[in-house]
């Protein structure tokens, strides 16, 4: 898979947002109880993406701080570039011309706009075409006020202009590219100041646009972040549709019985009421997705195939009670330390990584999740992932790990029935 990195702008004043901008950063505006910042973080995550940069200017102690925590908790790493003087969103580029290096593309996203866009979506259209910069656009109710896109049959942009008096569409620029890293390093050495005016209008004909056709709101006055919030509101604290909840469920000690280094199809067993369960939670409208670390993988005691076949029975086990998985996630990681309480690569529980992929490819809504599992590992992972429940059974190696909980809100169950009648009641 290609290497890809992110650019987060986060350093704009927020004038137009004041008074509530001279005590927050206005990347870090609150949205529906959480940091704007944190939705973007959430996306980029979700698209493969280990390291981002933000730039930082006003109020930066704040978004320091707020990276620091996101570094401690996720595999993601976050850097800052602080400007002392703003350098408009072409300067940031042409002030870190080699965070390119190793990368095969770049994301680049404004970071004060609220958005349900699927970056990962838009990244893999990036990768089916030639052009070198992939622009996101949407609908603007006022194009004159807008960066404006004109697209030929084939997606290609044709024209772009910046707040045109005579809009000839309106399709507008969300603030949201994708780079190829050699074109990023040659916007880099232009050493120009704003994407937008200077930038793109010089790669028309090398630049597709991808149309959005979910959400998307600027944020830029007290009036549109009041509309982001009785919308984040309204569509039940994020403002997306069509996004559904999900269980979360660990497999070894939780869905089948505990067996040390599972290896063969003959060795799966169902827990006692588990596919009742799972049958009980789909028919609430919940997705569940099997959420598992297999470490077997990556120690070559089993294979990708023996994996696969494995699941294959697994699903057979299920179906004879007439249910299903909605999905099988799966991180070959070996562990290097023996505290399961800290996060060694993203994906790895306790690593939230496996939860925002399913959520992005899934369209569900981790607010109305909730993650189920024996160890502390599989409880923190759907803590780090915002879910709505945690609920450690008591089989597997629940009672063990019980003992080690950290201070968050924790149910325990005896098993993954006692888990559905908690959640369904």
């Amino acid at each position: 898979m290609n290497d890809v990195k992110a650019i987060l702008l986060g350093a704009g004043l927020g004038t137009r947002l004041r008074p509530l901008t001279n005590q927050v950063t206005k990347c870090l505006v609150p949205i529906a109880g959480r940091p704007l910042l944190d939705y973007w973080v959430e996306q980029i995550a979700a698209t493969g993406v280990n390291e981002a940069l933000i730039n930082t200017h006003h109020l930066a102690e704040q978004v320091r701080e707020y990276i620091e925590a996101i570094n401690a908790q996720s595999g993601l790493q976050l850097l800052e570039s602080y400007e002392p003087k703003l350098l408009g969103s072409a300067g940031t580029i042409a002030a870190n011309p080699n965070f390119a290096d190793g990368a095969d593309e770049i994301i680049i996203i404004y970071a004060d706009n609220f958005s349900d866009v699927n970056v990962r979506d838009m990244l893999a259209f990036h990768r089916q075409h030639d052009n070198p910069i992939t622009m996101l656009l949407f609908h603007a109710p006022n194009p004159q006020a807008c960066g404006i896109a004109e697209l030929d049959a084939e997606g290609r942009i044709t024209g772009f202009e910046e707040k045109p008096q005579q809009p000839v569409s309106d399709l507008a620029n969300a603030g949201v590219y994708i780079f190829d890293a050699q074109v990023y390093k040659q916007i880099a050495e232009m050493n120009l100041f704003d994407l937008g005016y200077d930038i793109l209008p010089q790669f028309i004909s090398k630049m597709h646009g991808w149309v959005w056709e979910g959400y998307h709101r600027d944020i830029g006055t007290y009036e549109t972040y009041l509309q982001a919030q009785r919308d984040a509101v309204e569509h039940n604290k994020r403002a997306f549709s069509g996004y559904q909840p999900a269980i979360f469920l660990d497999r070894d000690g939780t869905l089948i019985e505990q067996v040390h280094y599972l290896s063969r199809p003959d060795q799966v067993k169902l827990v006692p009421g588990g596919a009742e369960a799972i049958k009980k939670l789909r028919k609430a409208g919940f997705a569940c997705i099997l959420i598992t670390n297999q470490s077997p993988i990556g120690q070559g005691i089993i294979t990708e195939n023996d994996l696969k076949e494995i699941h294959q029975l697994l699903s057979e086990q299920l179906a004879q009670h007439d249910t299903k998985l909605d999905g099988f996630y799966h991180c070959p990681a070996v562990p290097q330390i023996k505290d399961r309480t800290l996060i060694e690569h993203y994906d790895r529980k306790p690593g939230p990584g496996m939860l925002f992929k399913a959520a992005a490819d899934m369209n569900i809504d981790l607010t109305r999740s909730w993650m189920i599992g024996d160890m502390i590992s599989d409880i923190l992972a759907g803590y780090h992932a915002h879910c709505e429940g945690l609920i450690l059974v008591e089989t597997g190696k629940g009672l063990e790990n019980y003992e080690i909980a950290p201070q968050i809100p924790i149910h325990k169950v005896a098993d993954l029935p006692a888990a559905t009648n908690l959640i369904l009641n």
